[in-house]
């Protein structure tokens, strides 16, 4: 699953998933741009494959939910590069679970900034250039959430997830016939510091274990590779066997 001389950009790729994402697609020989708020993280992200890796690196200081900050770092990526290969939606915000009544339109609306128009902002920024090459990979870091309807966590990041899932059947279909390759990837319990306080039930999971952020990159990278060519439209489930279709 060779990424020599591709250009990938993950939104939230200086902690959790998108940190496991960005280290294993520069692994598999990416140029990798961390796009994220957090500037101290996602610069000792950025130096640490540089130290890892012989792929580039770099941070970008980004909120996504700002469309002209969105449109002027994909264009300034381009204009850098010369082309854009990958993009992964990773950046997201979650709650833990509140009763339906307790959950006030204020975070409904951040969650959904963030985790659906912040993707949609990043979507439509890179479309161009994607059909210009008439190829892309676009892939969208959904839930178990948004498929069972929330085990641990609020229904306004339920619904989010939901609506990730659905976009990304949707895009797949509009963008198809230019070549380009729209997936999400439906993590179940992974440990990270957006999980940490959450309860994981590991005795009802098959394999017995949360998962880890490498379980769900390893999905990434291949969803990006040419191995994944012929697949869009899906989403993969890595969860351990917790929700089986």
């Amino acid at each position: 699953m060779h990424l020599n001389d591709k250009i990938a950009i993950i939104t939230g790729g200086n902690q959790g998933i998108g940190r496991a994402a960005a280290t294993a697609l520069a692994a598999a020989g990416a140029t990798v741009i961390i796009a994220a708020r957090n500037e101290a993280s996602g610069t000792q992200t950025a130096e640490f494959i540089q130290s890892q890796y012989p792929s580039y690196a770099h941070f970008y200081k980004l909120d996504i939910t700002d469309p002209s900050a969105v449109n002027e770092m994909i264009q300034i990526m381009q204009k850098k590069f010369g082309h854009i290969d990958i993009l992964v939606n990773n950046a997201g915000i979650c709650s833990l679970s509140l009763p339906f009544e307790d959950l006030s339109i204020e975070n409904w609306d951040n969650v959904m900034d963030v985790n659906v128009k912040g993707m949609v902002h990043c979507i439509k920024a890179v479309i161009p250039f994607f059909k210009k090459q008439m190829t892309g990979k676009i892939i969208n870091i959904a839930s178990l959430a948004g498929e069972v309807g929330g085990i641990a966590t609020s229904a306004d990041y339920v619904a989010s997830k939901a609506a990730v899932i659905g976009i990304t059947k949707s895009l797949a279909r509009y963008l198809g016939p230019y070549n380009i390759n729209v997936n999400a990837i439906a993590p179940g319990f992974i440990t990270t510091e957006m999980t940490a306080a959450m309860s994981i039930p590991t005795g009802s999971i098959p394999l017995r274990r949360a998962g880890n952020p490498d379980d769900v990159a390893n999905g990434i990278v291949f969803l990006s590779s040419a191995r994944a060519d012929y697949i869009t439209g899906t989403t993969l489930d890595i969860n351990g066997g917790l929700y089986m279709k």
